[in-house]
């Protein structure tokens, strides 16, 4: 209750300041699209009644329907606007704080671990952004850390119909977070008689109802246009940056929205995207000790979180790449839960990884932006000075790790 608190105050209150210092309007075009086609379908519903789900398509415009559709039974519910089913939605999205907790706990990582991956996931800078302008990462993030604590924690047979159900609503809010579920699930998947019943469940559920869904989302590639004359498939969409056809993007995807970008032409709301990048840029630099050691825990979330993330990132990496950073924060906050849960290092050994990860990051920015440094001499004034920070930290790293061993010798 205490996680959910902090999380719901945290995203309750950012919907509310961004709502007033907006004049309620929708910042970004998809909230926009999510904004006016509620609207439509609320007063609809209050006229009309409730409509089919096969009609539902044709009334938002779009085969995944399932986030305006959910914005506009919030409208319903409580008899208000658009900042009422945001408010609605941000303490759905609150809930996945909750969800992160428990993993922590049924993967046995402590209370005071718990507590902490709690309260990152609840105060995460990248959701608390997309739930107050309006968009669906948060609600998509809490439905699948809840999918997540079911499979780690239920029997295998209640895990399957609660991962059918998960990957079933996932295809109608963003298919590519089904993946995700799917491949987290083959992790509990044993060769014994008492998993026979849940891989029944799943194989029945796959051909009466996800198969079905999948064509018809298969269908749509290549025949959907996003703009005049640029069709929807398998090349990036918006612009075409995907890694595959296009490697040059792969330091946008790591490392963007560049938080060194302070042109005037970045003096847009999404400006605020920097604090998250920060953070996702941190955890990079531990990445790699912390997924070795997760995917060795096949009875905690460890292994399920670190397979499910990598056919998720294969699926963003290979549709719309370096272009999409609402799509990265399901990455961001199972990254930021691994990185707490079994990250192997003292906190002062994390930090001095981290101090020499973000001065490397800081080189690159200080050479490339030509509004931190504009002349060839400020360049290498700021490289230096970045190279004897690091120096420094190393240096006074190295004599504290000595003095706490010699202390602990003595003692």
């Amino acid at each position: 209750m205490a996680v959910f608190t902090v999380a719901a105050v945290l995203h309750v209150g950012v919907v509310l300041v961004v709502h007033t210092q907006t004049n309620g309007y929708a910042l970004f075009p998809d909230a926009q699209g999510y904004e006016s086609t509620s609207a439509r379908l609320a007063a609809a519903w209050r006229n009309e009644g409730p409509f089919e789900t096969r009609n539902l398509s044709g009334l938002v415009g779009s085969s995944v329907w399932g986030y305006p559709v959910i914005m506009a039974l919030g409208r319903v519910m409580t008899g208000g606007g658009w900042l009422a089913a945001k408010t609605v939605l941000a303490l759905l999205a609150a809930t996945g704080a909750v969800a992160a907790h428990g993993l922590a706990l049924v993967s046995a990582r402590g209370r005071k671990r718990a507590l902490v991956v709690g309260l990152m996931v609840g105060a995460s800078p990248s959701l608390l952004l997309w739930d107050a302008w309006g968009l669906k990462d948060g609600l998509i993030v809490a439905l699948v850390l809840w999918a997540l604590l079911v499979q780690t924690r239920a029997r295998f047979s209640i895990a399957c119909v609660s991962t059918m159900l998960g990957i079933y609503a996932c295809l109608y809010l963003r298919p590519a977070a089904a993946l995700f579920l799917a491949l987290a699930l083959l992790t509990r998947v044993r060769l014994r008689r008492e998993y026979l019943a849940g891989s029944l469940i799943v194989v029945g559920a796959a051909a009466l109802f996800i198969l079905p869904r999948l064509m018809t989302l298969l269908g749509l590639v290549e025949s959907l246009e996003v703009h005049d004359g640029i069709r929807l498939g398998f090349t990036g969409g918006y612009g075409s940056k995907n890694v595959l056809n296009h490697p040059q993007y792969l330091v946008a995807l790591l490392l963007g929205p560049f938080p060194w970008a302070f042109g005037p032409e970045t003096a847009v709301p999404g400006r605020w995207l920097y604090i998250g990048t920060v953070v996702w840029i941190a955890c990079l630099a531990l990445a790699p000790t912390v997924l070795r050691r997760a995917w060795a825990d096949t009875h905690g979330v460890g292994r399920a979180a670190v397979l499910g993330s990598a056919a998720y990132a294969a699926a963003y990496i290979a549709t719309f790449g370096g272009s999409f950073y609402r799509q990265r924060s399901l990455l961001e906050c199972v990254l930021i839960i691994l990185v707490v849960l079994y990250l192997p290092l003292s906190p002062a050994a994390a930090m001095m990884r981290i101090h020499v990860w973000l001065a490397f990051i800081a080189v690159v920015a200080v050479v490339h932006s030509p509004y931190l440094t504009p002349t060839i001499w400020s360049k290498l004034l700021a490289v230096g000075v970045i190279g004897l920070a690091v120096v420094l930290t190393l240096v006074c790293g190295h004599r504290w790790g000595t003095v706490r061993r010699f202390r602990d010798r003595r003692t």
